[in-house]
């Protein structure tokens, strides 16, 4: 005859498995992806003054400021949707989104190429081809890259901020609206300029 006490570790044994391998309902999640809300044709001016830039963005959107200093923005569904998961403590995926990245503690005297490698290290995976361009008064590299998971282009605008400290990278999908206004307001580099980017 078994004791009682080594059959209850067996049946707990035997309870655990059983519970493990019947189907589980999908747990209810309080927070429901939406598709992203349309860019308003209205542009509003987004000022960061830390930096003396503005940028324009869609009206309708919203700036979210991260724990890692960077700057996201956001359409309001895709803005909801992220104050959910907050308040919810869930993880949800985000739709693309385009952010300024903020990197201090460049080296004005180092080549922008070189500080950009520093400051993002992972673009060495993409090997992207650097074109320096003129960006809001900066000189500026603009480079892409095709994000893998999302299976998107990737443009980046990246450049010094006005006292050479920190290094700003505006990024994102290549065809949202942000980037594409951007994008347009590019100029060449001036023919007399002799810095090296």
């Amino acid at each position: 005859m078994l004791k009682l006490s080594h059959t209850l570790p067996v049946f707990g044994l035997l309870l655990g498995t059983a519970i493990a391998l019947t189907p589980r309902a999908a747990i209810a999640r309080t927070c429901q992806a939406a598709r992203p809300a349309p860019a308003s044709p209205e542009l509003k001016a987004f000022d960061i003054d830390e930096f003396d830039l503005t940028l324009t963005i869609p009206s309708n959107y919203r700036s979210m400021l991260r724990s890692s200093g960077h700057i996201t923005f956001h359409d309001p569904n895709s803005f909801a949707f992220i104050q959910c998961l907050v308040r919810a403590g869930e993880y949800g995926a985000v739709p693309p989104y385009v952010a300024l990245e903020i990197h201090p503690g460049a080296t004005p005297q180092t080549n922008l190429i070189e500080i950009v490698r520093t400051k993002r290290p992972w673009l060495d995976y993409y090997s992207p081809d650097y074109e320096p361009i003129e960006f809001a008064g900066h000189t500026a590299l603009l480079y892409t890259y095709a994000n893998p998971v999302y299976q998107l282009a990737i443009a980046n605008i990246s450049f010094l901020s006005a006292d050479g400290q920190t290094l700003l990278t505006l990024t994102g999908p290549n065809d949202h609206p942000i980037l594409t206004d951007s994008l347009l307001t590019l100029s060449a580099p001036s023919p007399l300029s002799t810095s090296s980017p």
